[in-house]
């Protein structure tokens, strides 16, 4: 039935109720600290942690394409039903644009798998809700300012091409919060549905402060994985380190090996090719770096 066709009693101002959900919501993460406000702490990423976070939100993309495309069958919004439409695009969008950047660091998905308290939260949660309001409430307000928090957090502490890739997402995710300020405005309309939705929304930030926890310890694992891998021997189990890929140019075929790096042009041992600067060129025919094609992993 349409959240509309119910019975309407008296309740707070529907756009009054959206900023006060909102401010508990900013109050929440004020009390946490730099390194809880966001995913992975606050220093720079390693490479393996940038990794791991991108596999992560990979991950997420993909989930909330298959659990927001669920709703549609429910959701007789015409209005909202329409911006879900959208954000399902959207979220696949971000999808392959991860996806993709992944594998240009010689990486995939293949073999990864999610903390259990991620699909408790992501795939569980969110994905359920007796109404359509419960539902964009949750995700869309929690979930998605939460979203848009952590990107602010990471932004400094990424590569630029990582950066750059972010930033081709963060319009969505603010299309994504305003359909659920419509949804708050036009359907919190009685106290029963603002209560539901309180409920729903700072139960998501729970679960929200659990996933991340369950990401620090993922990243302990990370961290402890390559510290293993840096004081091993040189060959066998640490040979296939994302630290040392190689990059063949496609026009005179020169490799690029980040455990060489390219002195003579100032680029030091152990330079992850993303991070060489734009301009630098092809030592051989002096093409630039967008010439270059991953070789090995």
């Amino acid at each position: 039935m349409s959240i509309a066709a119910a019975e309407q009693r008296s309740a707070e101002d529907p756009k009054a109720f959206y900023q006060d959900l909102v401010k508990t919501l900013e109050k929440r993460r004020d009390v946490l600290s730099e390194a809880e406000q966001s995913f992975g702490g606050y220093q720079p990423l390693e490479r393996a942690e940038l990794v791991e976070w991108l596999k992560f939100q990979c991950w997420y993309e993909q989930e909330a394409a298959g659990f927001i495309g669920s709703w549609l069958r429910d959701t007789p919004e015409s209005e909202v039903f329409v911006g879900l439409c959208r954000q399902v695009a959207d979220e696949g969008k971000h999808y392959q644009l991860i996806l993709s950047h992944l594998e240009s660091l010689g990486t995939s998905m293949e073999g990864w798998t999610p903390e259990p308290e991620w699909v408790e939260w992501v795939s569980e949660f969110y994905a359920a809700g007796d109404d359509t309001l419960e539902r964009v409430a949750a995700h869309n307000i929690t979930g998605e300012l939460g979203a848009m928090n952590a990107f602010d957090g990471l932004l400094p502490r990424v590569p630029e091409k990582t950066r750059a890739m972010l930033e081709k997402i963060i319009p969505d995710e603010k299309f994504h919060v305003s359909l659920g300020r419509m949804a708050v405005h036009r359907y919190a309309t009685t106290t029963d549905r603002q209560a539901r939705v309180r409920d729903r929304v700072m139960k998501a930030f729970e679960l929200e402060q659990k996933g991340r926890l369950a990401f620090d310890r993922r990243l302990q694992q990370v961290r402890a994985s390559a510290a293993a891998n840096d004081t091993g021997p040189a060959t066998g189990a640490g040979e296939n380190s994302v630290k040392s890929l190689q990059w063949v140019c496609q026009v005179c075929g020169w490799i690029y090996d980040e455990t060489v790096g390219d002195p003579d042009s100032g680029i030091e041992p152990g330079t992850p090719f993303e991070d060489i600067p734009d301009d630098w060129m092809c030592p051989e025919c002096l093409v630039t770096k967008d010439d270059f094609v991953l070789l090995s992993v």
